[in-house]
């Protein structure tokens, strides 16, 4: 009785995390378009991973650096604004020549919550340009000059693949906002 129950919780955990993926455009179903850790992501996977769509890109140059940590604790972008801090994952991919894009985003550790930063680096130097680089945070929160509190950003973790979007944030006169939601 306990396999067939479990049988039936991965098969329709494997369906959810299918359907997911289907959901999403064709550009970004094509192998290797959602980022080094796309396998997370595969039906069936019941490893901890969120299928990431950011939106709002400014323009499209440059590449995006994705940084997950946990959610617990005071880690999340500890040594300043989307710097190094204790992050259990990092990895840049290119920017798409238009429109979204979605990456697959691993959450190792075994934690309950996670928080992920993402910063549009306009010029591909690894380093935060607030007057020019775009960036966002988990659950959207308004940004501001500061960076934005654990509990705004933590999320509970997902059960196998989770799905989420982040927009990008610029800094537009004295304020930080998005330029726009998506394309």
């Amino acid at each position: 009785m306990k396999n067939r129950s479990l049988r039936m919780l991965l098969s329709a955990m494997a369906l959810m995390t299918a359907s997911a993926v289907a959901a999403l455009p064709a550009s970004a179903r094509v192998a290797g378009n959602l980022g080094p850790h796309a396998d997370r992501c595969a039906p069936g996977s019941t490893e901890p991973a969120l299928l990431l769509t950011i939106t709002g890109f400014k323009d499209h140059v440059g590449q995006v650096r994705v940084k997950a940590y946990s959610g617990e604790g005071d880690d999340f972008l500890k040594s300043g604004f989307l710097k190094s801090g204790k992050y259990l994952v990092k990895f840049d991919a290119r920017v798409p020549a238009q429109g979204d894009m979605t990456l697959c985003v691993p959450l190792p550790g075994n934690h309950a919550s996670y928080a992920v930063s993402v910063l549009h680096d306009r010029d591909m130097d690894g380093k935060t340009d607030l007057w020019s680089d775009g960036f966002g945070v988990s659950n959207n929160p308004k940004l501001k000059f500061a960076k934005p509190e654990t509990a705004e950003a933590a999320f509970t973790a997902p059960k196998g693949v989770g799905v989420m979007r982040i927009v990008l944030n610029y800094v537009s006169g004295l304020s930080v906002k998005p330029i726009r939601e998506s394309e």
